[in-house]
């Protein structure tokens, strides 16, 4: 089990946890406007929360069969998404 892999599992926790953080704050944005514009950003929120847990389920899942020099790079796309979607949420929750 290498440690790169472990801290993208952990990476991707994290952004499940954004992902879920942006999903309530458009949910109360939502219920004040009834914004048409609103409603799509909580279905982007909602598709980020789900790709973020299949991430999470396949990198459990398949560790074993991951080559381990995919890691960094694996490591790389989570902490870019983690940045982007913290960014996100710091910007909707203003």
């Amino acid at each position: 089990m290498s440690g790169l892999m472990i801290a993208s599992i952990l990476i991707g926790v994290a952004n499940v946890g954004l992902a879920s953080s942006l999903l309530v704050v458009y949910r109360g944005v939502y219920a004040r406007t009834k914004a048409p514009f609103t409603l799509a950003l909580l279905l982007f929120a909602a598709a980020f929360l789900a790709q973020n847990a299949l991430v999470v389920y396949s990198f459990f899942t398949m560790m074993a069969i991951v080559p381990s020099a995919l890691d960094p790079y694996l490591l790389g796309i989570g902490a870019f998404e983690a940045l982007g979607l913290g960014a996100m949420v710091w910007s909707a929750a203003r």
